[in-house]
């Protein structure tokens, strides 16, 4: 088991390496304006040290937690994307812009909050799966 955890953690590491050195790492935090990103990313790397020091009973309600915020940061991107919709500004290319600006604002923040919930559900699905067996 111990050689598949490492096996396994050292592939999804490298993946996110490459992420990394591609940019999409920055790009997601960056893009994530609600911060919310940084909170599933601490709760991850708690669950993660949580398996290597034995404490295994919280792993299916970490994998849950992940992607509810993940999609709570969804919900706080469109709320911002909508928030400050002024319709009566769509008349000017300065309302547009502003309106532009603050929708991908939004979508900024649904989007890449729900993708790191998304990745690190995965991720720490597939340790705990390996840790009870991987049968």
């Amino acid at each position: 088991m111990t050689a598949r955890l490492i096996v396994s953690n050292t592939i999804f590491a490298a993946a996110l390496v490459y992420a990394w050195i591609a940019g999409y790492v920055q790009f997601i935090y960056s893009h994530d304006i609600s911060r919310l990103s940084y909170g599933i990313t601490a709760l991850f790397i708690a669950a993660m040290v949580g398996i290597f020091i034995g404490r295994r009973a919280h792993l299916e309600r970490v994998e849950t937690w992940l992607v509810t915020l993940g999609l709570i940061g969804n919900v706080i991107g469109f709320v911002i994307a909508l928030q400050t919709i002024d319709v009566n500004g769509l008349g000017t290319a300065d309302g547009v812009r502003k309106v532009t600006a603050n929708l991908l604002d939004g979508m900024g923040v649904a989007f890449c909050s729900t993708l790191v919930g998304a990745v690190c559900a995965l991720w720490l699905s597939f340790t705990a799966w390996l840790v009870e067996g991987g049968e």
